[in-house]
């Protein structure tokens, strides 16, 4: 932290010190755990996330809802409660697990790797920002512990479910099995029912991509009735190039006809205006042959001569006209031009920070990356409704219709090719056994299994959380929960 958020830091906790004063010393903890005492920057911290989660869920159930109206946020119920009991029975939970972790971490005798505190570190230099978090009430010293806490929670995870080494047994074998069972490897080929600009396929334009469709399905099953499934594999990687070719020369196609109907269009434009043009001055010509025929006079002379100095002049004024005209469009194309290219290269800045904020989130350079051996393969996890509140959170890929016969084909046709018919796609599908891919230098990396492992067992630890949280004895500082009402600060 610079000399100057180090001053400010200061100043912020002079200001908080001086507003103590007058409420006292005993808001400095929120609440008690069991005797532990919760800090109440800890407690500030969690209602932020509360805070949140409220919002969230009422924007859920009230779509028009506007967050920034205090009033109206208040007064709407939450799951029988009004919003800031709400917020501070939530807030009040996150700190009990909180409490929950830091005393079972002590009780059972458990200490941070290096790796850990290493990690922290960098959260904390990551994460911390004192101009934000200190003004609420939040100081480093407390944001470290929260972050601290989440490797403690780890570590009292693998206590008790770490794979091959925790106490309740849980084996890598019992693993994999789960990671198999929760996973489906697939390649599909979506095929637009809609024309390079979007428009839906007439019936003859279905019949064509239908057609295409079974074609290809026919591709795939002589692949497998000749090379197995690693012909498949291949022959449905050439049929996505195929797709991909196809679509390319259906929009250029489609760009070709839109130019050149464009073009037809301006043709018969500037062919009427020539035409109107030659009939004024046909008219024009006779008049004046009429006029010279009946009156050759001296005095028409030269009122004659005079249009003609009239008209020479306004030439001459429209042609200066245009020339300025001319200029003006110069300078103008100059000027975008000049904007395009600052436009360009103000876009390649922002690719670069973006791929700098991708590197610092990452750890890696997209350039060290190895190319995936299966570009074309999806590997999709299977859905548990009973997990959503709401159907409509639940995300199906590519689509409701494709995931749900993918999970419907058994292991006896991997390998075989199907068509799913939708309003808006024929999809080519074909299902495999994923186990195939199941290795510690592929799917199954370390990392895979320990966050498989956390999935799996992710219930059962908070359910073994709930039986230390449901006995222990908490004690609200009423003053502190007076004191830091969600309403006052400006969560983020």
């Amino acid at each position: 932290m610079s000399i100057f958020k180090k001053a400010a830091a200061a100043a912020t906790a002079v200001m908080l010190a001086a507003s103590c004063t007058a409420c006292g010393y005993n808001t400095r903890s929120a609440l008690t755990v069991d005797g532990y005492s919760v800090p109440a920057g800890i407690y500030i911290y969690f209602m932020n996330n509360a805070y949140n989660e409220a919002i969230s869920k009422l924007t859920k159930e009230n779509a028009d809802l506007d967050t920034t109206d205090e009033k109206a946020v208040k007064a709407l119920p939450l799951e029988g409660k009004d919003v800031t009991t709400w917020i501070q029975d939530r807030a009040t939970e996150m700190c009990v697990d909180f409490a929950a972790t830091e005393k079972k971490f002590d009780e059972l005798g458990l200490t941070l790797t290096d790796e850990d505190k290493n990690y922290v570190e960098m959260m904390m230099s990551y994460y911390w920002n004192a101009d934000s978090m200190e003004p609420m009430g939040v100081s480093e010293d407390s944001f470290k512990k929260v972050v601290t806490s989440t490797y403690k929670s780890q570590a009292v995870f693998d206590h008790y479910y770490g794979i091959g080494e925790g106490e309740l047994g849980v084996t890598e074998e019992e693993v994999t099995d789960y990671y198999a069972d929760e996973h489906i490897r697939a390649q599909f080929v979506r095929m637009s029912l809609t024309d390079a600009n979007g428009e839906m396929l007439k019936a003859d334009g279905k019949k064509a991509l239908k057609d295409m469709a079974e074609d290809y399905s026919d591709r795939v099953e002589d692949a497998l009735k000749d090379g197995g499934v690693d012909a498949v594999m291949a022959e449905m990687d050439a049929i996505q190039k195929d797709y991909d070719a196809y679509v390319e020369e259906q929009t250029a196609a489609a760009t070709a006809a839109t130019e050149d109907a464009v073009a037809d269009e301006d043709a018969d434009s500037e062919g009427e205006e020539h035409s109107g043009s030659v009939t004024v001055n046909a008219e024009a010509v006779e008049d004046e042959t009429t006029e010279e025929t009946t009156e050759e006079t001296a005095e028409d002379t030269a009122e004659a001569e005079t249009a003609a100095e009239e008209e020479t002049t306004e030439a001459e004024s429209e042609a200066e006209d245009a020339e300025d005209e001319t200029a003006e469009a110069s300078e103008e194309d100059g000027e975008q031009e000049t904007d395009e290219t600052a436009e360009d290269e103000t876009d390649e800045e922002s690719d670069e920070e973006a791929d700098d904020a991708a590197l610092l989130t990452t750890g890696a350079d997209e350039s060290d990356e190895e190319a995936t051996p299966f570009p074309n393969e999806s590997i999709i996890s299977v859905i548990h409704e009973e997990d959503y509140d709401d159907p409509n959170d639940i995300y199906y890929d590519p689509s409701q219709s494709v995931y749900e016969k993918l999970l419907a084909i058994g292991e006896a046709d991997y390998g075989k090719p199907y068509i799913v018919e939708e309003d808006d796609y024929y999809t080519l599908v074909v299902r495999y056994d994923i186990r195939d891919r199941m290795t510690d230098d592929d799917l199954l990396t370390e990392g895979t299994l320990e966050s498989t492992n956390y999935t799996m067992h992710q219930k059962d630890y908070e359910d073994l959380m709930d039986t230390w949280t449901d006995v222990m004895t908490v004690v609200r500082n009423d003053a502190a929960y007076r004191r830091y009402d969600p309403f006052k600060f400006k969560f983020a």
